[in-house]
Parts: structure tokens; C-alpha cells; sequence
């Protein structure tokens, strides 16, 4: 049976809204495209076929309910093509606190009685912040932390990629402003544990951003340094993919610490 724009549209929404997507199985092409044009990193933009359409579906699902949405607000406008279905989501996040945002817009295109491509714009930055979700790029800065203040230098290189590039903005005349690559990073840091230790970490923020693979994070490290004990101020801005370090623009008092190590060395 072949369905109208409208009778597909009020089927999407009553699917989107009771979190049931089962009833939609039928009504996506059988070579139907959906597409996510502004998906973070380590996430398709493009899945093609009803059937991986409906599985990933399903797996959108799970993880909504896991995080504490309880039920979506759905709201569908007719255009010449298809349908536009726009959603706020609401419920509780796992710490319990009570959400609600927009979710999401997508645009459908429908010929035949059938769904042919959905592009899709989640609300990746609002979902963080109401869900308490962390971005990919707040994951690894954790990781990224935690091994520096248990000096656990290999653990630390293995948060950069490969080729990751480090841009040092306020190194003092002399000292180089990019560095580029892990091992060379594994080489500094393995270097400076033989002469300082770190203790421990305080007033830590992390900034979510609008892209999932950017934070900037705001620090202060304490160490320990030839008897003298020692704070170094940082502000990192972190660019993250495939859960590894890939650029990061490192902000500290480069003069200071610079001092800090010739008084070590002289003494």
C-alpha cells in the first residue's frame, strides 16, 4: 500500500515519540540514505540501505533511553518534497536532574510511498549538556590529565596522535612553538620525570564546544621540582579524533617554568 506524505509523517512522529521505531521499518526505501552532515568525529555521516538505517535507529534508541530520555516532542511541517520533523527531547539525566532541549531537525524526501534520504542535525552540543554526557574530546582530556598527575609518562604520549602537532603560543624567544609528533613527546616527557614529579591537579574546568572534538581546559598542576615545590598554570585547547590528541594549543607561563629549571640546574 502506498502511503501518502502526510500518512508517513504522522507514522514518523508517533514512532519518534513513543521511542518505538519498529513501525517505521516499512516506510524507508529499501535503498533509502541517511545522512548526518554535521556528525563529530568517529561517527558516520552516511549510512545507506533501510535495513542499517533501522539498526542504527535502534541503537540511537537504546542509548537515549540509557542516558534518561524519556519521551520526544515531536513536531512534523509538510514541504513539497517530504516532511521536516523537528524534536525536543526530555527527561532525566543520570544524576538526576530533570532535561529538557531541542534535539534535533531533520529534512525527508519522500517519492514512491517511501522515505528516499533523511538528513539529519542532532544537537550534539545540547544533549552534553543536559544529558551530562562528555564529549569525546572531555573523555580523553580527563585520561589526558589523570596520567599526568600520576606521572605515568608513556600513558600520557599515548593520549597524542601519531602526528599530532602542539602549538605553544607564550614560549619565550628561543624555545620552539611547535612540536610535532609523539615520540618526540614521549622523549620531553620521559626527560622531565627525571627531575620532577607531580602531585596533584586544582581548579580544573572544562569548556564543552559546539564541536565534540574541541574543549578547552583550564588547570593547575602541582609539582615538585628539585625540593621546590611548584604551580603551573595552564589553558589547553584540545582538538580530538579517533580518541587521541591531534592538535592541541597549549597556553602556560613558558618564562616562568623556563626559570624554575635554571635555578634546578644551577643548583
Amino acid at each position: 500500500m502506498s502511503r501518502t506524505v502526510s500518512e508517513i509523517a504522522e507514522l514518523v512522529r508517533h514512532a519518534m515519540e513513543s521511542l518505538d521505531l519498529a513501525p517505521m521499518a516499512d516506510v524507508f526505501a529499501p535503498d533509502a540514505v541517511y545522512e548526518i552532515p554535521f556528525a563529530p568525529p568517529g561517527m558516520p555521516r552516511r549510512v545507506e540501505g533501510r535495513e542499517k538505517i533501522l539498526a542504527m535507529f535502534a541503537s540511537a534508541g537504546e542509548r537515549a533511553r540509557a542516558h534518561g530520555i524519556a519521551r520526544t516532542e515531536v513536531s512534523v511541517h509538510e514541504t513539497a518534497g517530504g516532511f521536516v520533523v523537528e524534536l525536543i527531547a526530555e527527561g532525566r539525566s543520570p544524576g538526576g536532574d530533570a532535561f529538557r532541549f531541542p534535539s534535533s531537525v531533520g529534512l525527508l524526501s519522500v517519492a514512491g510511498g517511501q522515505i528516499t534520504s533523511y538528513r539529519d542535525y542532532p544537537n550534539y552540543a545540547g544533549a552534553a549538556a543536559a544529558m551530562g554526557v562528555k564529549s569525546p574530546a572531555h573523555a580523553v582530556f580527563e585520561r589526558f590529565l589523570a596520567a599526568s598527575v600520576e606521572n605515568r609518562w608513556d600513558d600520557l604520549a599515548d593520549c597524542y596522535a601519531e602526528d599530532v602537532v602542539i602549538e605553544m603560543p607564550f614560549t619565550p624567544a628561543g624555545v620552539p612553538r611547535l612540536t610535532r609528533g609523539r615520540e618526540e613527546l614521549r622523549r620531553r616527557f620521559a626527560a622531565a620525570a627525571r627531575v620532577r614529579k607531580m602531585v596533584k591537579a586544582e581548579n580544573v574546568v572544562v569548556h564543552e564546544t559546539a564541536d565534540p572534538a574541541v574543549v578547552v581546559a583550564e588547570f593547575d598542576l602541582h609539582g615538585e621540582m628539585g625540593g621546590e615545590e611548584f604551580v603551573a598554570s595552564y589553558v589547553m585547547v584540545v582538538t580530538v579524533r579517533d580518541g587521541e590528541i591531534v592538535y592541541s594549543r597549549d597556553y602556560a607561563d613558558t618564562a616562568a617554568a623556563a626559570e624554575r629549571i635554571a635555578r634546578f640546574r644551577e643548583s
